[in-house]
């Protein structure tokens, strides 16, 4: 009954190869220039280093930014039940901590 949708900073041109090399069942998304990541306020300033590759990655639309990883519930509504953001990109939202979050939820 949940709908799972991931956005990524990355062109839609990227993102074709990345759904060419796997077997994904959810929806990919772009936000290559961070409109919504700005928006949201999960975007933060990368490092230079990186300026280079986000800049392919991106078709040139990426002034900079990387997104935090971030896990949004909405209702039907479209407002936001439940969030998980997390500025350490190495620690992300457990699988099994999502489907507790989502019975619970579903029990509402």
């Amino acid at each position: 009954g949940y709908q799972i949708i991931a956005i990524s900073p990355d062109a839609a041109t990227e993102l074709n190869k990345t759904l060419d090399k796997n077997e994904l069942h959810y929806t990919l998304l772009s936000d290559k220039g961070g409109n919504l990541a700005k928006a949201m306020g999960i975007a933060f300033e990368a490092p230079q280093k990186y300026d280079k590759m986000l800049s392919k990655y991106s078709d040139g639309a990426n002034d900079g930014y990387l997104p935090v990883p971030s896990v949004f519930i909405t209702d039907k509504d479209g407002n936001i039940v439940f969030e998980y953001v997390n500025p350490n990109y190495k620690t992300r939202l457990s699988s099994n901590l999502l489907l507790a979050v989502l019975k619970s939820l579903n029990q509402e």
